[in-house]
């Protein structure tokens, strides 16, 4: 485990208890948040090697599991097959300025879903994930190239990328600013880097918090356990431009959870009445950058 006397961040050593869950199964089980930058992050984090371990098979524990997430992909990869790219654009905003013949890496990319977006674009597609699971499945579905590890481990070239996407993936992570880093030197003069992630200063999230504490109960975790950082927009905006990238678009949006799907997902009712919640909020962000 790690343990942190800093903010990570900005260095502040000003940190304060923020939420706790000792009921869930997850790497990490509290929360501090930084009072001069308000960043929020697991304390103590687990290590790279207990991640590691977290991480192998992913996509087959838990909610992934009892959500059929595979064949859920499947039903996205032909839909996907069928639409415009003008449609793409419209429900993915932040692939606005990705066009065919674009190099396109997706770190960290799951079981996809971006690269869905960008074959369909007619783009070259590459691909960085822990979970080999995860490779053997994009492999099947698309002409990707694919690396297991971190992104610098991939050691790409200098100004390589003309877009590189990461979903979900920079909350999980040990250091983001790192991953900004290494993202800015192997994206293009004038390429764009996309990050999704969730958006800790979101009125859900304070809404929860705070009807606890009038309870006076401890706060939980609300969010994933497997989760190291939640940026708030504005400590996620701050890094990128910080790095040396300018913002372009930073938006929030919800979960878009569609309700026949959680009526056959495989979870207790209390799960799906919680993801459906997560529909009236802007409970996530995308920051897109240019170098």
């Amino acid at each position: 485990m790690i343990l942190h006397r800093k903010c990570p961040i900005c260095h502040s050593e000003s940190l304060r208890g923020y939420a706790i869950d000792t009921i869930r199964k997850g790497p990490h089980i509290s929360r501090v948040q930084c009072n001069a930058c308000k960043l929020v992050f697991a304390n103590p984090m687990a290590d790279e090697a207990e991640l590691a371990s977290y991480y192998t098979d992913y996509y087959e524990k838990d909610h992934y599991e009892a959500m059929s997430y595979k064949a859920l992909m499947l039903e996205h990869f032909a839909r996907i097959k069928t639409i415009s790219p003008e449609t793409i654009k419209r429900e993915a905003r932040y692939l606005d300025g990705l066009a065919g013949g674009m190099k396109f890496l997706d770190v960290g990319c799951g079981l996809g879903l971006g690269l869905a977006y960008a074959n369909r674009l007619g783009c070259e597609l590459y691909a960085t994930e822990f979970d080999q699971g995860a490779l053997d499945f994009v492999s099947e579905h698309f002409e990707v190239n694919t690396f297991r590890g971190d992104v610098w481990s991939a050691a790409f070239p200098d100004d390589f990328f003309d877009f590189v996407h990461i979903s979900h993936v920079i909350e999980h992570v040990l250091d983001p600013r790192a991953y900004v880093k290494e993202m800015r030197r192997i994206v293009k003069p004038g390429g764009l880097i996309a990050i999704g992630t969730p958006d800790i200063s979101s009125n859900l999230y304070r809404f929860h918090r705070w009807a606890k504490l009038v309870r006076m109960n401890v706060p939980d975790v609300i969010d994933g356990l497997e989760h190291t950082f939640i940026f708030p927009k504005a400590v996620l905006k701050s890094l990128c431009e910080e790095e040396g990238l300018v913002v372009v678009d930073h938006f929030t949006h919800s979960l878009g959870e569609k309700l026949g799907n959680l009526i056959r997902y495989d979870m207790p009712l209390g799960k799906k009445v919680n993801r459906l919640v997560q529909n009236f909020f802007q409970v996530n962000q995308w920051i897109v950058c240019k170098k």
